[in-house]
């Protein structure tokens, strides 16, 4: 084993996804870097779940020369999160075939959205790899009330009141049905603004129709995958307000843009929308992370740009993520006030004007405690 060379936590965890991905061993300096008794493999682990990034760890531990060498209680969480999301997504894509089976006896081929095209299309080796929190479906608008009926009449029902769900959604209440792994959402646009970047016509007319099971399934094409990727990214408020970016969406950039011509596209049409420096970053990070990957413009590399370097180097600094979870919490602290402040002075301003003076009158009460 070559001598140990120090390795940031970011920096040795895209080693280790790059090597897994290409089915390749870690090169001896990153595994020297790993089994190092001095690597907090706590911490990395940390790191690891906050990117979402776990299950793909476990290549690192099936290697014979290095699975061994790491500690006891380290391999065995990596199998056991593998284990677990490898039978958690083997039974989501039976429940997608199943919902999948019933809109195609109406002629709906659903467009499948961010992690349940990776149930289908092959991209990580191990279908283990992939955290998924839902199922998202893309329905034409028009045919929104004939999928709803067919998912209730496999039992589905709608989670949230349908009525008081905010318009600023372009995805119906998820659909629960008891005993399932997941909900499904079902989509009328692939994101909630800027559908320029991926149009809900556009991507099913470019989409491709596959084979699920038996059940027909469509996939959209790769530009439209990417710019899904960094649009959904773009508008979490989480992810923009603390300055965190996920390495689960930078490494599947990564993945999908491996075509000189994809990446050009790509560019063009983040800058008819007048965000070209949202795929720029996207693209910087996913250059500077994984760069064995990134197939650059032919007419010159990818620039890092400042909100690039800044994303690494707040990275870089905060590796646990604690500060910029506390700049989030602020976030949230400040706008609940600022809802409440707007909500006492609206009651304030019409409270004589309605049939409920004693119950505004203690809502306003209440709402004077808050600020």
């Amino acid at each position: 084993m070559a001598p140990h060379r120090d390795l940031r936590p970011l920096d040795l965890l895209c080693a280790c996804l790059s090597a897994g991905q290409r089915g390749r061993r870690l090169d001896t300096a990153t595994a020297a870097a790993l089994i190092n008794p001095a690597t907090d493999l706590v911490s990395f682990a940390q790191l690891a779940g906050r990117h979402l990034v776990t299950p793909m760890l476990a290549a690192c531990i099936a290697d014979p020369e290095i699975g061994p060498l790491l500690p006891e209680d380290f391999r065995t969480y990596l199998e056991f999160m593998h284990a677990q999301n490898s039978s958690r997504n083997e039974t989501l894509r039976l429940q997608l075939a199943e919902a999948a089976a019933r809109l195609n006896e109406v002629g709906i081929q659903p467009v499948l959205l961010k992690g349940a095209i990776r149930l289908v299309d092959g991209l990580y080796p191990d279908p283990g790899w992939r955290f998924m929190r839902d199922l998202d479906l893309l329905i034409p608008r028009d045919r929104l009330p004939e999928a709803v009926a067919c998912l209730s009449s496999l039992g589905y029902g709608f989670q949230e009141n349908v009525a008081e769900w905010s318009t600023q959604y372009k995805h119906l209440p998820p659909l629960r049905r008891d005993g399932d792994a997941a909900v499904i959402e079902i989509h009328s646009e692939p994101l909630s603004s800027r559908h320029g970047l991926c149009g809900a016509e556009g991507v099913q007319a470019r989409s491709t129709l596959v084979d699920l099971d038996g059940t027909q399934v469509r996939i959209p094409d790769i530009v439209d995958q990417l710019a899904q990727l960094i649009g959904h990214d773009r508008f979490d408020r989480y992810l923009s307000r603390s300055r965190m970016f996920l390495l689960r969406s930078i490494f599947e950039t990564a993945l999908l843009c491996r075509n000189q011509d994809h990446t050009r596209q790509l560019l063009d049409r983040f800058a008819s929308e007048g965000v070209r420096r949202w795929a720029w970053t996207q693209l910087g990070l996913a250059a500077r992370l994984f760069p064995d990957y990134v197939a650059r413009p032919r007419d010159g590399g990818l620039i890092d740009n400042l909100e690039t370097r800044a994303l690494l180097g707040l990275e870089q600094l905060d590796e646990n993520g604690r500060l910029r979870r506390l700049v989030w919490f602020g976030w949230t602290r400040i706008d609940k006030l600022f809802r409440l402040r707007e909500e006492r002075e609206h009651l304030a301003a019409n409270i004589w004007s309605t049939g409920y003076h004693r119950r505004g009158v203690r809502r306003l009460r209440r709402l004077w405690k808050h600020d």
